[in-house]
């Protein structure tokens, strides 16, 4: 199998407004899917981000703080899942909860270090 990174995004003015009830949902149904794509052989990780972000930019490194006013939405967290294609990665992305709060997911193939 691939790997692949699921990265999640979500609007950075809704990101991290839940209620306590909203959040806990969220995170069970994380859960209860990262079960899921184990007993089916297709999670290899994961994480939640925190919404605080620093960029670096440009050849002299500047440094800023965020979440940023230029953008209108960021990532939240991640998954590295396993899979045949990508097109099955796609697939398996179909489950992640945060479609359900309105998140976009971006799936790209890893290459392989070495």
């Amino acid at each position: 199998m691939k790997e692949y990174l699921l990265l999640i995004r979500e609007n950075l003015n809704e990101y991290g407004k839940m209620t306590p009830e909203e959040m806990e949902a969220d995170v069970l149904g994380h859960m209860n899917w990262v079960k899921e794509l184990i007993a089916k052989g297709h999670f290899k990780g994961g994480n939640p981000l925190m919404p605080e972000r620093k960029r670096v930019s440009t050849s002299e490194g500047l440094i800023t703080d965020g979440p940023f006013a230029d953008v209108k939405e960021g990532v939240s967290g991640y998954y590295f899942l396993l899979a045949e294609s990508l097109e099955q990665a796609a697939e398996i992305a179909r489950g992640c909860p945060s479609l359900k709060a309105g998140a976009t997911l971006e799936i790209t193939e890893v290459i392989p270090a070495g």
